[in-house]
């Protein structure tokens, strides 16, 4: 196992900003609570990869529009 944990950053930090990658040591991830939120690690070869398929079709991007309108 290693000893850092692939955070991305939701709030600037330093030079990093949003959205970026960090290494973060396993013992200092309650530090960055508020500041980067866990990645998932890219999938492993016995996991098959999510597809858009496997997405729920009412969760789309696509607008809902009202009942009776």
């Amino acid at each position: 196992m290693s000893d850092t944990v692939k955070m991305k950053l939701t709030f600037p930090r330093g030079k990093a900003m949003p959205g970026e990658i960090v290494d973060v040591p396993a013992d200092e991830v309650h530090r960055w609570k508020g500041y980067a939120e866990p990645v998932e690690d890219a999938p492993k070869a016995d996991e098959p990869a999510k597809t858009s398929a496997d997405k729920n079709p009412t969760t789309g991007s696509v607008p809902q529009k009202a009942a009776g309108k």
